[in-house]
């Protein structure tokens, strides 16, 4: 009872760290999301960190924030977790929200706001479609789309976003509508590239693009079809050589930021110059006031906190803490970052958080994003943090098909899930063998999403490196998920396999329930709609039927999405306590 009772302590006390990430200025305030109240909220400070006012709560996504309006538009789930979402809007002083538009349910995944007209992408169960919609209520269908794609941005005339408008599921195009014509146009720079997230000013669109080798921004003017590589006053962002971007805009000065990524680190940049930020992750985005930055930076082990930064001065500042019980505090160890050879030689990067309470070699849990088009940053992780407090090494790969690290590295998977990248998770634990960090004899695999996917198939391909795994959200049937999905996700299916439909029996782990040897702690949403119950329901009968042994825990109207802290409770608690009995 004492293992248990601590358990519970240590995942009380570090989902009750609030998280932080900033979204910009609406008029005069500080726009922000955090889970202080234990439920992802919409908040608004004044530019001191003051005043802090909460504006809506169980918020899913929030459209980019603009300086020239007071309002914030945002969406939720209205359907207890089926990820089925209306769009609202508030103002960021405060008052009662208002609903947008009475638009159909649909699943909103991509939101550009000017204003006072928003643009979204959104699918019902037959198709994707571009939409439109105006804070006077009307509301209209642009265009329909037959492919993955994201709204980015709206200004003038111009609907900007990206997806995989070639129909080719290893490159990203951007797409630009035009409100006065209504034609839809796909832009690449060169065929095969990578193109994404556009955001448009003035009539000129800045996207990321690596047609000419490297991720690099890059600025397009579509009324003279011309196209400048973007060059920076100062040179600390070429010496820093990003391989990614977080995130990128102009300053109201016109100064363009990059928030450029390398490692699973974050930094800033304003014109090419640094600006210092604390060594670990920028959440959302940075807001700039006058000669001073607003940015909120957390580590893997290290809750966020907002920080203020003189720019010409070069001083930090704290606005908003967050400290962690000493308690938790002393069991967190060192944060590692490494790279490994798998099984074809590939470079395979990984995050190692150890833990104060287990001796070296110890218990070890390897843990598997989700996405798979995700990565383990070095970022604060309530599921990481719970996991090294309660007394495990962790072992975080980022397996091919991760973002974070290039675009070559992210498309490996496509067309291959459960293969290559399965290989990645398993020459993780024998790294951490070999490297004397985790014990041969009590090694376990976790994950949530593509990561409890990945855990099914792990402890059936591979079962004897594992003693026991705990899957979340996983996905078991292929075949039979893309039949109960919406039309997002039959694209996301049809990407991820790159068409291949004779794979989805093969990489399915209800393939192979019988080759399942060690305890499974099964965990899933009652309500998920991203990777549903049904199909667990069925794996879990056959695990019956063959007489193994399994536990299995469905977190009543609960959604994929961890919205409420009380969520994140119902897949660590009884994950944590699964591991305490297996694996200790």
């Amino acid at each position: 009872m004492d293992g248990i009772q601590r358990i519970v302590r240590v995942l009380e006390s570090i989902v009750r760290v609030p998280s932080y990430s900033l979204l910009g200025v609406a008029g005069n305030r500080i726009v922000y999301l955090s889970t202080a109240e234990g439920v992802v909220s919409l908040w608004s400070m004044n530019s001191k960190g003051g005043d802090r006012r909460k504006l809506a709560t169980e918020v899913h996504g929030v459209a980019p924030v603009v300086p020239e309006s007071n309002y914030v538009v945002y969406t939720r789930d209205v359907t207890r977790g089926h990820e089925l979402h209306k769009l609202f809007y508030i103002d960021a002083r405060g008052g009662e929200e208002k609903l947008v538009a009475d638009t159909p349910l649909m699943r909103i995944f991509g939101i550009g706001f000017d204003g006072s007209r928003i643009v979204f992408t959104g699918a019902t169960a037959e198709e994707i479609a571009l939409y439109l919609a105006k804070l006077d209520g009307s509301w209209e269908k642009l265009y329909k789309l037959d492919i993955m794609a994201f709204v980015t941005d709206i200004e003038g005339k111009y609907v900007v976003g990206f997806g995989n408008l070639r129909k080719d599921p290893r490159t990203f195009e951007l797409f630009i509508y035009n409100l006065e014509t209504n034609e839809f146009k796909v832009y690449t720079p060169k065929p095969g590239s990578q193109n994404k997230a556009p955001v448009i000013r003035n009539g000129k669109i800045m996207f990321e693009s690596n047609y000419e080798g490297k991720n690099r921004l890059y600025i397009y003017d579509p009324e003279s079809d011309q196209l400048e590589k973007l060059v920076f006053k100062h040179s600390d962002y070429e010496k820093y050589d990003p391989v990614e971007h977080d995130s990128y805009n102009w300053t109201q000065d016109g100064l363009v930021w990059a928030v450029g990524k390398k490692n699973g680190r974050s930094k800033l940049f304003l014109d090419g110059k640094e600006i210092k930020t604390p060594e670990g992750t920028i959440h959302g985005y940075p807001v700039f006031i006058k000669d001073k930055v607003l940015v909120a930076v957390s580590g893997l082990l290290k809750p966020p906190r907002v920080l203020e930064v003189n720019i010409k001065k070069n001083k930090v500042k704290t606005l908003i803490d967050n400290k962690l019980p000493k308690e938790i505090e002393k069991s967190l160890g060192e944060v590692k970052f490494v790279k490994y050879k798998s099984f074809d030689g590939l470079d395979i990067p990984m995050y190692i958080a150890l833990s104060n309470e287990a001796g070296k070699p110890g218990p070890t849990v390897v843990y598997v994003h989700g996405g798979p088009w995700s990565e383990v940053r070095d970022v604060w992780s309530i599921s990481i943090a719970s996991l090294v407090a309660s007394g495990y090494h962790v072992l975080a790969p980022n397996f091919r098909g991760s973002t974070g690290y290039g675009d070559e590295f992210r498309i490996l998977d496509i067309g291959d899930p459960g293969g290559g990248d399965l290989e990645d998770v398993v020459h993780a634990a024998k790294w951490g063998v070999e490297n004397k960090i985790a014990d041969p004899e009590k090694i376990a695999i976790m994950g949530y999403s593509y990561g409890g996917y990945m855990t099914y198939l792990a402890m059936c391909k591979h079962p004897e490196i594992w003693r026991c795994g705990v899957a979340g959200a996983g996905v078991v049937d292929w075949e039979e998920m893309y039949d109960l999905s919406d039309a997002i996700f039959r694209q996301f299916i049809d990407v991820l396999f790159a068409g291949k439909k004779e794979l989805w029996r093969e990489r399915s782990p209800i393939t192979y329930v019988d080759k399942v040897k060690k305890p499974l702690c099964i965990i899933h949403p009652q309500n998920d709609t991203r990777t549903p119950l049904k199909p667990v329901l069925r794996y879990m009968n056959k695990l019956l039927e063959k007489n193994k042994t399994f536990e299995a825990h469905i977190a009543p109207d609960m959604g994929h999405v961890i919205v409420k802290m009380d969520d994140a409770v119902k897949i660590l608690l009884p994950a944590l306590i699964f591991l305490e009995r297996n694996l200790k």
